[in-house]
Order: C-alpha cells, then sequence, then structure tokens
C-alpha cells in the first residue's frame, strides 16, 4: 500500500476501535443515526481502491515507458562515402571495375599474345595504367579509414543506448540500428574486396601479359629472320681481253 493509503487504513482502525462502543445510540436530534462501524468500513474500502488506482498508475507508467521511442537513434550514411571511393576508383589512368568499358580498356592495354608493335610505348602504357591503379586503390582505401573513428564513436554510443533501454520498443529500435550498421558495414566491405581484387587482377595481368607478348616479340623476330631471302637472277661476269 501507499503511504496515504496507509495512513487512511490506521486512522479508519483508530476510529473503529474508540467510536464503536459509545456511538450505537448516538442521536443528534434527529432519526439518522451514525453509524462508525459502516463509516470506518467505507474508509477501508476507499482506501483499497486508492491503492488499486496508484498500482494502476505505476502499471500504465512502465507500459508507457516500454512504448516509448529512441530519442535519438545513430544512424549514418555511407552513400556518400561510397560514391567518393568509387569516384577516386575511377581516376586518371586507373584500370578501375566500376568503368563502363572496363573490358575493352583491359584489352587494349594488355593485348596478351600479341607482339610488341611499339615496344617503348606500348609497354610505358601498360606500366602506367598498373601503377595508377594501384595508387587509385591506395587512396580509396585512405577514403575509407578516415570514417573509423566515428564509426566506432557510434557503436560506443549504441552500447549505451542499449544498456539503458527503458523498454522493448527502445531495445528493438537500438537492435534495429545495430542490425542496419553491420549491413552498411558488409556493403563497405564488399567495395573494399571488390578494389582489391581489382588491384590483383591488374598487377597480375602486367606480369602475364609482359612475359607473353615478350615471347611473342621473340617468335616473330625468329620466324623473320629465319624465312628464306629474295631470290635474285643470277649475274655472271665475262672477262674479254
Amino acid at each position: 500500500m501507499t503511504c496515504l493509503a496507509r495512513r487512511v487504513a490506521h486512522i479508519a482502525a483508530i476510529a473503529l476501535a474508540v467510536v464503536i462502543p459509545a456511538a450505537a445510540h448516538a442521536q443528534f436530534g434527529s432519526p439518522i443515526v451514525f453509524d462508525p462501524s459502516n463509516f470506518v468500513r467505507n474508509v477501508l474500502h476507499y482506501a483499497r481502491r486508492l491503492e488499486q488506482m496508484n498500482m494502476q498508475r505505476q502499471q500504465l507508467q512502465v507500459e508507457l515507458a516500454a512504448l516509448q521511442k529512441l530519442k535519438s537513434p545513430k544512424w549514418r550514411e555511407i552513400s556518400t562515402t561510397l560514391t567518393q571511393i568509387d569516384g577516386l576508383l575511377q581516376d586518371g589512368q586507373s584500370l578501375a571495375y566500376n568503368l563502363r568499358a572496363i573490358d575493352a580498356e583491359f584489352r587494349r592495354t594488355f593485348p596478351g599474345a600479341q607482339a610488341f608493335r611499339d615496344y617503348p610505348a606500348e609497354q610505358r602504357r601498360q606500366a602506367v595504367r598498373t601503377l595508377a591503379t594501384l595508387r587509385t586503390a591506395l587512396d580509396a582505401a585512405n577514403r575509407a579509414t578516415r570514417d573509423l573513428p566515428g564509426a566506432v564513436a557510434k557503436l560506443g554510443v549504441m552500447k549505451g543506448q542499449l544498456t539503458a533501454a527503458r523498454g522493448h520498443e527502445e531495445a528493438l529500435e537500438v537492435n534495429g540500428t545495430i542490425a542496419m550498421y553491420g549491413v552498411e558495414e558488409l556493403t563497405m566491405l564488399r567495395q573494399a574486396i571488390a578494389a582489391l581484387t581489382n588491384v590483383q587482377a591488374v598487377v597480375a595481368a602486367d606480369q602475364v601479359n609482359a612475359t607473353t607478348q615478350e615471347r611473342e616479340t621473340y617468335r616473330a623476330r625468329l620466324v623473320a629472320m629465319s624465312a628464306p631471302g629474295p631470290r635474285y637472277a643470277s649475274i655472271s661476269l665475262q672477262i674479254t681481253p
């Protein structure tokens, strides 16, 4: 019982003990008779009602707290970061996976089993594009890591919100925020894996292509050297005295 209800019940009990013996015959100049026992029972009844109402109020407060929404979900926006990383990967001469004509650019840069036609220019272009791909991948990794301190801070806040959640609604919203955070991390990880695969493919292609083109060039030169030379008409010299 609440403090007020206990006090009312205590007073009613005292009144019941003191007044009942003498009040049964009390009259106040009228046919109306005051019944102390009935009065005390009514007081106790309303005291119990007051206690029930207080319990209902507390229950409603608990239910309202459980239904309260999270005041400040720690959502984040990764689309800007993803766009910036994609832009960095396409910079300059890089052979980036997100180029529209990546297949044609790759074939033009690394023709494979084909002899060099202009060795210095072709070899230089291959080296330039390979290094550009490495550089842009490094720039993209640098851009991605700039978000790490903020990401760690958001995780700390979410942990605090989960611990301080006052009801199931807030707990569900925090869990939803954490789950979405995990999905976003997987999205960024997928982009990082794509960039790493991109770099590995270009570096491997540069090495394989260099060996293949050099071999084809040697073969073409050997074939040219082993071919029969031009035939000339026989020339005879006659010396007359």
